[in-house]
């Protein structure tokens, strides 16, 4: 089982795919590209040897700057990422044709998609048809 510390490092990888890449990840977070990386990567300390931790504080401060929920960080979102396809269900057209980077950007971009929590105003039906 994955401790805090790994899962939040995996998810600062699904970051990282959804921004496009780690440069455009740390400046979308508002970091440099060495913080941003030695969070993802777990930079060890220099007296222990062990990989760092994320504080909780830094971890709700870049779930704000990514537009994520309070507390995305902390839960692992790859679970169940590799589960197998129901035969009972269709693929999307064109999944067939991506490769497996392709397929990873798609699953991370819907992954953030369902993630953001859904902001509705007084006016949000304005754009709607309207029934007789």
């Amino acid at each position: 089982m994955k401790d805090i510390d790994e899962i939040r490092r995996a998810n600062l990888r699904l970051l990282e795919e959804e921004f496009g890449s780690p440069t455009s990840a740390a400046n979308a977070l508002g970091m440099s590209l060495a913080q941003f990386a030695n969070l993802r990567d777990g930079a060890k300390d220099s007296k222990t040897g062990k990989k760092r931790g994320m504080r909780k504080d830094t971890a709700r401060r870049i779930e704000s700057a990514a537009g994520k929920p309070v507390g995305w960080l902390d839960v692992d979102h790859m679970e169940n990422a590799n589960a197998p396809v129901d035969k009972q269900t269709h693929e999307p057209i064109g999944w067939e044709q991506l490769d497996e980077s392709g397929r990873l950007q798609v699953e991370a971009f819907i992954r953030g998609l369902l993630a953001r929590p859904i902001r509705r105003t007084d006016d949000a039906d304005d754009d709607r048809p309207q029934g007789d």
